[in-house]
């Protein structure tokens, strides 16, 4: 019998621990347990004095800092240190997609991540005092209250306007498609941040890829995802297993956009674009 115990927000969770249990037969042989020691998602250093960690408040009020939002109000500012380095990521990624020649048949696409990488939720980090919260979460998600990460609707319109395909992949589940399809783009709830329109694939599948229930995915995330526990995927198997389905249906990933690394690794991509995001780490 095998115990395992997770927990698997959106944020990296602190570790999962696997207990299994083994009954052996024959004469004189008991119960046997192995346990797993448990591990933390995120590797780092161990400090050895508390001289070596910023303190959590301080640190909480150089984010604000950072996003231009002293007080705490929740909205960045325009001039802010965060806004200037994700738009100058932005630039790069338009100037490399303006000077990129296609090879071969393949229709030219661009992939981007949807939190912190097209829509910006420093709103709800403040609200939430970095505590996040699934239902305090999908109010948020729900209610189409993110504003666009500075620089990225105008790198992707022009991608647009020069032949690309435009994708959107996320971590979010498919119940709140509708819902980061109206904030990306423009349905009259929220903020209508003015994104393309995903692009319909060669095969008629959305442009707008949501993550399914492990009951529900398809065989190209079945065939990935086999190996990890319960075969539910993790997030570079999930994102990196996706865009070769993209690839399969003709198109040349020649970005791909994210503010997490584990939105950039596992490859099918020509080249990957690094927003910043002080606030969480998604292993």
């Amino acid at each position: 019998m095998t115990i395992t115990f997770l927990r698997a927000p959106r944020r990296a969770a602190v570790a999962a621990a696997a207990i299994t249990v083994a009954v052996l037969g024959g004469a004189g042989v008991g119960w046997a347990a192995a346990v797993t020691t448990a591990q933390p998602a995120i590797q780092t250093i161990t400090p050895r004095s508390e001289k070596d960690v910023t303190n959590l408040d301080v640190l909480r009020q150089q984010l604000r800092n950072y996003y231009g939002d002293a007080l705490g109000s929740g909205q960045f500012a325009a001039d802010s240190n965060y806004a200037k380095e994700a738009s100058h990521v932005a630039a790069d990624g338009t100037r490399y997609l303006s000077h990129y020649r296609s090879h071969g048949h393949a229709t030219k696409a661009i992939v981007l991540d949807v939190d912190d990488t097209s829509l910006a939720t420093w709103n709800y980090e403040v609200f939430s005092n970095w505590a996040y919260n699934p239902t305090t979460n999908a109010d948020y998600v729900n209610g189409q209250k993110f504003p666009a990460v500075p620089g990225m609707v105008a790198m992707a319109q022009a991608a647009e306007r020069e032949g690309y395909a435009i994708f959107f992949l996320t971590g979010r589940p498919t119940s709140q498609e509708q819902a980061t399809l109206g904030n990306l783009t423009a349905d009259g709830v929220g903020v209508d941040d003015g994104f393309p329109k995903p692009t319909t694939l060669s095969d008629g599948e959305d442009g707008l890829f949501t993550k399914p229930d492990v009951t529900a995915y398809p065989d190209y995330l079945k065939a990935a995802c086999a190996d990890d526990p319960g075969g539910k995927c993790t997030t570079i198997h999930y994102k990196s297993a996706t865009r070769a389905h993209i690839e399969s249906l003709g198109y040349d990933i020649v970005a791909n956009f994210g503010d997490q690394y584990s939105d950039l690794k596992g490859g099918h991509a020509d080249k990957t674009f690094k927003l910043p995001n002080p606030n969480y780490y998604l292993p």
